[in-house]
């Protein structure tokens, strides 16, 4: 695999041109700003003209495709427009609570040494509402990662897992960012996980 880069849209269609062009059997091309204005923005009216920029990107990537080659676009996943409803997780769960990972709808709660269940019934008193709460357990047996979770990975995972189904966040104070994200993704919502894909040939 080569990487080849672009700077803006128009060259990422050039870039695209040229290689096709040239022959190569199969091109994948990225392009965030969609992901970008929907983290930032939300689902709204930037969302909608950023909708309408990417359509006349694809427009001009089929203009420029060799005949009979194949444009498949899709999405790595979708967005939940979660606005300012960003939850602390209450006293009753924080007081069980060493540290957290994860992402705000999908997070990962790292209990006190002996705290696990006293943890994860409060966090399903507290939360159960607007998330799904599991514990790591449940979470490994249930398949959430697949039919095997190697042991590098079941080392990062918390001890219960609060993973949103309503259109809220749940906050860290070690999050950071340049701004505040409006539109999140990570939970297991239909929302999030079904995104479409469409394919057509030049």
């Amino acid at each position: 695999m080569r990487f080849v880069g672009y700077r803006v849209p128009s060259t990422l269609v050039t870039e695209v041109r040229r290689l096709t062009a040239g022959g190569e059997p199969f091109v994948y091309a990225y392009y965030e700003g969609l992901d970008k204005i929907s983290h930032e923005y939300g689902l709204g009216e930037h969302f909608d003209a950023e909708m309408v920029a990417v359509d006349r990107l694809v427009a001009d990537l089929l203009e420029v495709l060799p005949r009979g080659a194949a444009l498949v676009v899709t999405s790595d996943h979708g967005q939940v427009d979660v606005g300012d409803r960003v939850l602390d997780p209450a006293p009753e769960v924080l007081a069980h609570v060493r540290g957290q990972s994860g992402e705000g709808r999908f997070r990962w709660l790292h209990a006190e040494p002996g705290h696990g269940q006293a943890l994860l019934e409060a966090a399903q008193a507290c939360h159960g509402d607007v998330a799904w709460v599991r514990s790591r357990k449940e979470v490994e047996t249930e398949g959430w990662f697949g039919p095997r979770l190697t042991p590098a990975a079941a080392s990062r995972l918390g001890d219960v897992a609060l993973v949103c189904h309503q259109p809220v966040s749940f906050f860290d104070p070690a999050d950071s960012g340049l701004f505040e994200l409006i539109g999140r993704h990570g939970s297991l919502t239909s929302a999030e996980m079904l995104v479409p894909l469409v394919a057509t040939r030049s």
